[in-house]
């Protein structure tokens, strides 16, 4: 039974198995996507996926500045303030915070407004991923209600990644990544650590 300081043994199943996709991904497994919807049921509590949201939004930041391209200096100004604003709001989440978050929500989305009419549905282009990933984890604290689904979304977006060889979903390159998520939830709910807590 699951105490105060001690997550229920279902809780440490869901982290072991975040932990051993990471290392299958590791010896050139590959996996759909939906492996990380164990992902919702650790984001029952608000304020728990909207830790793990700016957390996952500071990783893409740092992913951020080793690429290059002719806005880069634009998106990187966009999330650098953005990030500040997540963590105030997360710290106090007072009707200045919010406002302030949703504009640069709001600023995110204009950033990368163009859609493109193919011959099924329209499709919103997307030039900077990490962008989207900021933008994403920005509705996880403005969206407490749809918290569970949107912390998905946000480790969804971070580590799918596509490769000819296996398609969409999580394959070796998205190892690094799910290395990252599992890190944030093994600490989360036991600690430093707790990688051998879950191997016993």
């Amino acid at each position: 039974m699951a105490t105060a300081n001690q997550p229920s043994a279902a809780v440490v199943k869901k982290i072991q198995a975040l932990a051993k996709l990471a290392n299958d991904l590791r010896h050139g497994q590959h996996f759909n996507i939906t492996r990380l919807t164990l992902i919702k049921s650790l984001c029952s509590d608000p304020a728990t996926p909207a830790k793990f949201a700016v957390h996952i939004a500071k990783l893409a930041q740092r992913q951020f500045k080793a690429r290059s391209g002719k806005k880069k200096q634009e998106y990187e100004e966009l999330i650098a303030r953005a990030i500040p604003a997540m963590t105030r709001f997360l710290k106090s989440p007072t009707e200045a915070t919010e406002s302030k978050l949703w504009e640069f929500h709001q600023r995110a989305k204009d950033a990368q407004s163009k859609v493109e009419h193919q011959r099924w549905a329209d499709v919103r282009i997307i030039e900077c991923w990490e962008l989207l990933i900021v933008e994403t984890a920005m509705e996880c604290l403005l969206y407490p209600s749809h918290s569970s689904i949107l912390g998905y979304q946000v480790a969804r977006k971070y580590a799918e990644k596509f490769d000819s060889r296996y398609g969409p979903g999580l394959n070796p390159r998205s190892a690094p990544m799910m290395d990252e998520i599992a890190e944030f939830w093994g600490r989360h709910f036991l600690g430093r650590g707790w990688k051998k807590k879950v191997e016993a």
